[in-house]
Formats: C-alpha cells, sequence, structure tokens
C-alpha cells in the first residue's frame, strides 16, 4: 500500500494481526484436540474462533478499505472468509479424523494464504524495534 495509514487503520490492522496470531496458535490445539479424539473441544475451540472473526468480516468498511483495493487482496479476503463460514458448522463432519483432514487441508491453508497477505499491508520498515 503506498500511502501511509492512518493512526486507526495503523491500530485497526495491528489488532488483527494479533488476533490472527493467536488463531494460529489455536488451530493447533484444535489439530491436537482432533488427533487426540477430543472432539467437542476442538469443535468447541474452532467455532468459537471463527466466530471471534465477526468484527473482522469482509463487510467491515475499515476491512474492506484496507484489503479490498487490490483485487486478488479481496478475492483472497472473500476466500477465507468462505472457508471461516464452513469451519463453524464443523459439527457437520463425520469423524475426527474428517475434521482433522478439513482443518489441515482447507482452513490452514487458507489461513496461511491469508495471513501472509495480511502481514505484507502497512508493513514499514521496524527499525525503532531494534532498538
Amino acid at each position: 500500500m503506498s500511502q501511509r495509514l492512518r493512526e486507526a487503520e495503523r491500530v485497526f490492522l495491528k489488532r488483527y494481526k494479533e488476533w490472527l496470531h493467536t488463531v494460529e496458535e489455536g488451530l493447533s490445539s484444535v489439530a491436537y484436540f482432533y488427533r487426540e479424539g477430543h472432539v467437542e473441544n476442538g469443535d468447541r475451540l474452532l467455532v468459537q474462533m471463527m466466530e471471534g472473526f465477526a468484527p473482522f468480516s469482509s463487510d467491515n468498511m475499515t476491512m474492506r478499505y484496507l484489503f479490498a483495493e487490490k483485487v486478488e487482496i479481496a478475492e483472497e479476503m472473500q476466500h477465507f472468509h468462505e472457508k471461516v463460514e464452513n469451519a463453524k458448522s464443523i459439527s457437520s463432519y463425520d469423524t475426527s479424523n474428517a475434521r482433522l483432514r478439513f482443518v489441515a487441508s482447507d482452513l490452514m491453508p487458507a489461513f496461511q494464504r491469508w495471513k501472509l497477505l495480511v502481514q505484507s499491508v502497512g508493513d514499514e520498515p521496524k527499525r525503532q524495534d531494534r532498538q
């Protein structure tokens, strides 16, 4: 993004990046629960995390402003939010293996692609962080 982000957008983006980091850690826990056969715990954690994306939906004006500028980013945002919606109905999968397969093969790759795109928005040199 060539223009500098205003402070409110910078704060929003920072909060969103922190949320993505939290979700990334949580997805590891979800996968662990499914591998160990703790399906209810995995379902509950996954659905709670996916519901946590509600303030960051593609309908949010700040999200649109930050990410809809480039068509490929807007398309990836839409794709990711579709995966989020699919994950909310994880209980429709018959087995813990099917749930784990969805998380590992469907949700995580979309999440990782989206996270990389988000990380690239508003990144500025972090020289002051090294002090």
